[in-house]
């Protein structure tokens, strides 16, 4: 008999996510190795607004998952504003660490998610000024529980 026990704890929202190129990144069974560190972005998100949804769908090759990764990178600046620019157009593979501090990987070398931004400044000084980042795509597998791949 399987069984679904009551967790000891289940904090929801994510902590972290890093952007990965497809072609730096191998991912095994349970494992995502890296072929160079260089080009991966490690992003800083306004805590509590990094959040991951996976919803199952029946697309032509048969059961499918939409994957949604969406964040606030507070503050627009130079710095930000070129890392964007070097990220816009093209397809990410994205690690994430949740609450749990659980580690999964969205996207695959093979099938890696898009990526879109949208800047607001708000109206006001008490209104928050940054860009919202969505990270999105349809895969085959739902998306992998991976051991810390920055260990050492």
């Amino acid at each position: 008999m399987k069984h679904l026990n009551k967790p000891s704890d289940n904090l929801g929202g994510l902590l972290s996510i890093w952007a990965v190129p497809p072609s730096d990144i191998t991912i095994g069974f349970n494992t995502a190795n890296f072929k160079s560190t260089a080009n991966i972005i490690e992003m800083y998100c306004s805590p509590g607004s990094i959040s991951f949804t996976e919803k199952e769908s029946q697309e032509k090759y048969g059961l499918g998952y939409k994957n949604e990764i969406n964040a606030f990178i507070p503050k627009d600046s130079p710095e930000v504003q070129s890392i964007i620019n070097s990220m816009s157009g093209r397809k990410w593979v994205v690690i994430f660490l949740d609450q749990n501090e659980q580690f999964k990987v969205a996207g695959t070398p093979e099938i890696p998610l898009r990526v879109s931004f949208d800047l607001d400044t708000g109206m006001d000084t008490q209104d928050r000024n940054g860009h919202s980042i969505s990270f999105y795509g349809t895969q085959k597998t739902k998306a992998k529980f991976i051991s810390d791949p920055f260990a050492e």
